[in-house]
């Protein structure tokens, strides 16, 4: 593995040998691309990652008491995970200004406020709002974690006809992909390096900025400068859309600018939005070994545990399944107890839950971005103590 500091000439040198007949393929410095996503999901946990660096020890403090101890870098990925079960939040992640504009006009690129610029807005009010439950302000920061990345990645605020280089097939590696997908997290998985090592090398990267200048600055602002790198360099694309040394080379500086500009960035807008906060009294105290609120149970995905909250609806499915939502209606909840396929006669009460502080023992894993226990039985329920949760 070549060292951090001396990255862009050893992957120049990489693509090259990558090139020459009967060199292995994706050549010698080079790893084959790896899953899909947006900015994929090493690109979002860098930036958080490189934002937590830059939290004042107050706002630092609000986002463990908002996540429940859950990290930044793991909330990051949450709005990526809910899009296939809140289809409505998908156009809020980029924004369509056209790729020959030099401006971003909200009638013509965010249609009733839908898109990403007008989320993170709407976000970051939310968040600074003390009048909000702790639940809608640990919504808006999980948003926030995400879309402040999102924001950064070139093909998600500019659009050639194409959805944002989507329908647009270039030869990556002697591998078709879409425009897209290079500038979502190809380039920077070539590299081989794994996260840790990827986070070295932009943390340097960051610690030679002026991070002030880089503050500066609205959302706009910080869209139409990616929009300018969609327009000065991903779409200008070698003969035959083949990606090229001259092109790899040239563009993985600008991946790495756009995510540590994009960290910097979030910690400003943290910040900012948390900068007065105090602790909610909504918040349960630490509860004991292996109970954990509503709230912390993100954290605390994989373990054995009780999880303990009010249960604020009962939800059945179209499928006939049963929802016990904590903390909030569905789909803001910030966990559930899941009945499913619900048979037996203890399934019959589960409507008188609602409003009841209970909670509910069992597995916590995560299904489609929303954090939950299946209940299997009726002894999975347990009601608060004598002496309360």
């Amino acid at each position: 593995m070549p060292p951090v500091r001396s990255l862009h000439a050893a992957l120049c040198l990489a693509f090259a040998l990558a090139a020459l007949p009967g060199a292995p393929a994706g050549g010698t410095l080079l790893s084959a691309p790896r899953g899909i996503g947006i900015w994929y999901d090493e690109g979002h946990r860098l930036v958080a990652r490189l934002a937590e660096t830059r939290l004042t020890p107050r706002t630092a403090a609000a986002v463990r008491e908002l996540l429940g101890g859950q990290s930044l870098a793991d909330a990051s990925l949450w709005a990526d995970r809910i899009r296939g079960q809140r289809r409505e939040t998908a156009p809020l992640h980029y924004v369509n200004i056209p790729l020959g504009s030099d401006r971003y006009v909200p009638g013509r690129d965010c249609p009733h406020d839908q898109c990403i610029i007008a989320a993170i807005e709407r976000d970051r009010r939310l968040l600074a709002d003390t009048g909000a439950s702790p639940a809608e302000r640990a919504e808006a920061l999980r948003f926030l974690a995400h879309l402040i990345g999102d924001l950064h990645q070139p093909l998600h605020v500019a659009n050639d006809r194409d959805r944002g280089g989507n329908d647009r097939t270039v030869t990556f590696l002697g591998v078709e992909k879409n425009l897209h997908e290079v500038w979502d997290g190809e380039l920077v998985q070539a590299t081989g390096l794994d996260e840790e090592q990827y986070f070295t090398h932009l943390r340097r990267l960051m610690d030679s900025l002026d991070a002030a200048v880089v503050e500066r600055g609205t959302v706009v602002d910080w869209a139409m400068e990616g929009h300018r790198v969609a327009a000065e360099r991903a779409y200008r694309l070698p003969p035959g859309d083949a990606i090229d040394r001259p092109y790899f080379a040239a563009s993985l500086p600008l991946v790495d600018r756009a995510l540590v500009h994009a960290g910097i960035r979030l910690a400003r807008v943290l910040n900012e939005a948390l900068g007065e906060y105090v602790p909610d009294r909504r918040i349960q105290p630490a509860l004991g070994p292996g109970i954990y609120s509503d709230r912390e149970a993100a954290a605390h995905v994989g373990e054995t545990a009780t999880v303990v909250g009010t249960v604020a609806s009962v939800h059945r499915s179209r499928a006939g399944n049963v929802y016990l939502n904590f903390g909030a209606d569905y789909p803001h909840q910030t966990f559930s107890g899941a009945v499913l396929r619900p048979r037996g006669p203890w399934t019959r009460g589960l409507d008188s839950l609602a409003g009841q502080r209970v909670g509910v023992r069992g597995r916590i894993s995560v299904y489609k971005g929303q954090v939950q226990i299946v209940i299997e039985r009726a002894d999975q329920i347990v009601q608060a103590p004598d002496g309360g949760w």
